[in-house]
């Protein structure tokens, strides 16, 4: 993998053996993301999930994280498991998708891969509030069919004409 921070699709995470995902891209452990027992930290996993979501959220139309009448984007939470250690220099792949969607909320899943077995995995709940945070959004349809198309999302609390 030469182009560690490319983002892979469906085609290229199936070609590393990762099956189920459509959303995902690869790196390597850092020193710095090692703790005493010489394995990646804990939160460290946390922060790879956060950074796949924000790019994720991005790619999928949910909100840019910069215009001003961009949705805030949320995490109300978030959880690990972690099955084996990953340790310095090994090369993974981080992966995200869609679950379920509601017209203000979503669940993914993430997956951390090495040499394509699953070393830990996660799950988060967003909530899409307004521009300035006072109340729920409902995302945008755009947003909604790429994550129902690319990820097999289910919707629930949707009308079925699409309003």
């Amino acid at each position: 993998m030469t182009d560690l921070l490319k983002t892979l699709n469906r085609p290229a995470l199936e070609a590393l053996g990762i099956e189920g995902f459509s959303y995902g891209y690869g790196d390597r452990v850092r020193f710095g993301e090692l703790d005493a027992l010489n394995h990646v930290n804990n939160a460290v996993y946390l922060r790879w999930f956060e950074n796949i979501r924000v790019s994720y959220v991005q790619d999928y139309g949910l909100t840019s994280y910069g215009a001003p009448d961009d949705p805030q984007l949320v995490v109300r939470r978030v959880t690990a498991d972690y099955f084996a250690p990953v340790l310095q220099n090994a090369v993974y792949v981080v992966t995200a998708r869609t679950t379920l969607v509601k017209p203000s909320s979503f669940i993914m899943e993430y997956g951390l891969f090495v040499d394509g077995r699953c070393m830990a995995s996660g799950e988060a709940v967003g909530v899409s509030l307004s521009a300035d945070g006072s109340a729920r959004q409902n995302h945008r349809p755009d947003a909604v069919r790429a994550m129902v198309e690319r990820d097999g999302a289910k919707t629930e609390g949707f009308d079925p004409s699409g309003h």
